[in-house]
């Protein structure tokens, strides 16, 4: 009988340990398929890069208004070589209230007071 329980207690932490490598599979894959944005911004309609997500492709310094996410964005990714302004207005309008940094991100914008906010962003040559 003591050879059943610690043959059972061998199988049941056999059992737990592959549940644990499983976890940190699944979790290492969803980090890999929230990271779509490769060259250009983009924002995220929740905090930690999940939910709806637009990608900006940077053609010159222009202004770029938000259709995905208007007034949605909760975090970001700038993987552009430039600063990326972020205006609570579409076209660029009235004055900026965030700026994300070359090769920057941010994964909850609450800290920076422009959660929900961004209806257009602009590309700023660094």
């Amino acid at each position: 009988m003591k050879r059943a329980t610690v043959r059972s207690a061998g199988v049941v932490a056999l059992v737990l340990a592959s549940l644990v490598g499983v976890g940190s599979t699944a979790q290492a894959e969803t980090s890999q398929a929230l990271s779509t944005c490769v060259l250009g911004l983009c924002l995220y309609e929740n905090d930690y890069w999940a939910g709806a997500e637009e990608e900006f492709m940077f053609e010159g310094y222009v202004c770029y208004n938000s259709l995905t996410v208007n007034n949605k964005a909760s975090s970001m990714r700038n993987n552009s070589g430039a600063r990326v302004q972020f205006y609570d207005s579409a076209n660029c309008s009235g004055a900026y209230g965030y700026a994300a940094s070359p090769h920057s991100e941010d994964a909850d914008l609450t800290n920076n007071g422009f959660d929900n906010k961004t209806s257009s962003i602009k590309y700023i040559k660094v």
